[in-house]
């Protein structure tokens, strides 16, 4: 791997002149956060190592942390504060998880009930912010629960349906997540979720009319959702016809089009895009943004580095000798990545837009938090052949 060290130390340099850049244009004056972060991914990293597991994965992760914090302090430096204090928040989650040894906790019912609990929670107590009641306030603290939620329920499904036929107690746990999604309009991760769901029952149990199964229930879901919720009904308007509603419901995805073809092969440069006028900038769309400043090479860069980081944790799961283990780092991996999927997905117009974010790239304390927490699990599979030698 020393390619990889190789490969950051040049990123470091190279992102410094950034930070640089925009001290001297634009008097960035939280300059120090980028610094605190990089020393603290150097310490989780070598903690990681010390105790015998794959650390691999954060330099990967490191960069698009990265490259995420310095796009949101070029859009708004209040933005990349708090995913900063976010970042802090998400290593700790990370160290958490990777000793936590959740994953050898023989505890299905617990998943779920903490998973369906917390979408209960924010149905009955909720905020509704951009069309779907998904946000939690504590003590003055606001997440989405979803975040979380969503884990516990692929923790769930990933031991269940670990060497046992799927059963209707499977179906019901999964039929109320999604139901409790739909009732808080939040589409997107019910999508992701039957997804993994699906992903998951096939690996362990293959069958052909399952899969024929699985395909026709997502056609007739996107037509019955279609006809039944009319900010559904938009996106898809938009996403097939936008030129039609070039001022309204097409005018997010036209200017992120826009700002993607303007960006060409080499991008206008950092800085120097027209990104103001893309909706939510700095969450949905920052991909967007990345490509109209950093062009196709940008982009490109980025999927790459999803792509490594998806055949690291692919590499390290047929390591791993437990089936129940290796199927939730599985769902785990596909939770992460088939997000990236959908999102990208969505800007290129390739699917309709779910409204989620980009993983540890987007603005969200708790997106980022829970993808610190998923990366920990994934990495504390890496310890399992020395944990069961010693046992």
């Amino acid at each position: 791997m020393r390619p990889l060290y190789w490969a950051w130390l040049e990123f470091t340099l190279w992102f410094s002149a950034l930070v640089i850049g925009l001290w001297i244009t634009k008097g960035l004056t939280n300059w120090w956060q980028p610094l605190v972060m990089w020393l603290i991914l150097v310490l989780c990293f070598v903690v990681t190592k010390c105790f015998g597991y794959p650390g691999e994965a954060l330099p990967l992760v490191g960069f698009l942390v990265f490259i995420g914090w310095i796009f949101l302090a070029r859009l708004d430096q209040k933005w990349a504060e708090q995913q900063f204090w976010g970042f802090l928040i998400g290593m700790l989650a990370y160290c958490i998880a990777l000793f936590g040894n959740f994953l050898s906790f023989d505890t299905p019912r617990l998943f779920a009930g903490g998973s369906l609990a917390l979408l209960i929670l924010t149905l009955l107590f909720g905020q509704r912010i951009g069309g779907a009641q998904a946000w939690l306030t504590v003590a003055g603290l606001r997440f989405q629960p979803v975040e979380i939620s969503r884990i516990f329920l692929v923790l769930y499904l990933g031991r269940e349906l670990s060497g046992k036929p799927l059963n209707w107690k499977n179906i019901l746990v999964l039929g109320i997540f999604c139901c409790l999604l739909i009732l808080q309009r939040d589409l997107g991760p019910a999508l992701l979720i039957f997804l993994v769901f699906c992903s998951l029952s096939l690996y362990t149990h293959f069958s052909w009319y399952t899969l024929f199964g699985y395909l026709g229930t997502i056609i007739l879901g996107f037509f019955i959702a279609y006809l039944w919720f009319p900010h559904f009904t938009s996106r898809v308007l938009a996403w097939v016809w936008p030129w039609n509603y070039p001022d309204s419901k097409g005018y997010q995805i036209l200017q992120g089009l826009f700002a993607l073809n303007a960006g060409g092969f080499v991008g206008t440069g950092f800085g120097s895009g027209v990104v103001g006028v893309i909706p939510a900038n700095h969450t949905d769309y920052l991909f967007a943004v990345i490509g109209e400043e950093f062009g196709l090479i940008g982009t490109f860069s980025l999927l790459l580095v999803y792509l490594a980081l998806a055949f690291w944790a692919i590499q390290l799961l047929t390591q791993v000798e437990d089936a129940a283990r290796r199927t939730m780092g599985l769902g785990l991996t596909l939770l992460l990545h088939g997000q990236v999927f959908l999102v990208v997905g969505g800007i290129l117009r390739l699917l309709p837009f779910t409204g989620m974010t980009l993983p540890f790239v987007s603005y969200g304390s708790t997106s980022l938090v829970a993808q610190f927490f998923m990366l920990g699990l994934i990495t504390s599979l890496g310890g399992a052949p020395d944990e069961e030698k010693a046992s």
